[in-house]
């Protein structure tokens, strides 16, 4: 196929727990499109084996800007969840490589803000009450027995056990650490939003808060749970495409 008009590369930046290998529905119906994808294991999650108590938030950063700069294409960057955070540190620090920044039910912070200072996990029905402590140094994890009802509630059987097996602990320094982001990087670049309407781990009172604190300039929605990329590819696959096509136009 022709390449897709507007953005034509995606970068896919998953969320706690999580690895590249979430997007492994997702990515090849994006390619369908046109686009060229490119995924990645933040550090300490997916395949990646750094030690948790070694992993901070500018690793995280780190590992998203050497992807943005791996090509000379500006992005259509996507952070789901708390990869959120590192999305916009990333957008900040490499400016020239983002063309729009999504967020997939996922934290659009402000300067100063890290994941851990924001109201968002005290809701009874957020990722928060499967959160246990973990027997690795230097972080915390989530409940397999509760994987299914946070993450996974509109999925198959078959891939709420695969995708269960794949959750690692998640490392606590980035959670705290904050972001620094100016008005003339990060602020300069378009930001679109998709809100998943029965996610259970992200309440959808919280999506629509940081929404209206932050610089959004389109919201989108998507009848999903927290994890679209396997409950409802296309659906997302479509989203995304549609957002890219927009190019950089806020």
């Amino acid at each position: 196929m022709a390449p897709a008009p507007g953005i034509n590369r995606i970068v896919l930046v998953h969320g706690a727990a999580h690895g590249a290998w979430c997007w492994e529905v997702l990515t090849p119906i994006l390619m369908s499109y046109g686009h060229e994808v490119q995924t990645l294991d933040l550090p300490g999650l997916g395949d990646d084996a750094t030690p948790p108590a070694n992993v901070h938030l500018a690793d995280y950063v780190e590992r998203i800007v050497g992807i943005l700069k791996s090509r000379d294409a500006p992005a259509l960057l996507l952070g789901h969840s708390m990869g959120g955070v590192p999305v916009s540190q990333a957008a900040e620090n490499a400016r020239e490589h983002v063309a729009r920044v999504v967020y997939l039910t996922a934290v659009s912070p402000q300067s100063g803000d890290s994941m851990g200072s924001l109201p968002l996990m005290e809701h009874p029905q957020s990722a928060s009450r499967a959160l246990r402590p973990s027997s690795i140094e230097g972080a915390v994890e989530f409940d397999p027995a509760m994987a299914e009802e946070v993450f996974y509630n509109r999925c198959t059987p078959d891939i709420v056990r695969r995708a269960t097996a794949r959750l690692r602990p998640q490392a606590a320094a980035p959670i705290r650490e904050p972001v620094v982001l100016s008005h003339d990087r990060y602020g300069r670049i378009p930001k679109s939003y998709i809100v998943c309407t029965d996610d259970q781990a992200f309440p959808v009172s919280a999506q629509h808060w940081i929404c209206d604190r932050s610089s959004i300039q389109r919201k989108r929605s998507i009848d999903s749970d927290h994890s679209p990329f396997f409950s409802a590819p296309h659906e997302l696959a479509k989203i995304i495409h549609e957002e890219a096509s927009a190019g950089d136009d806020a």
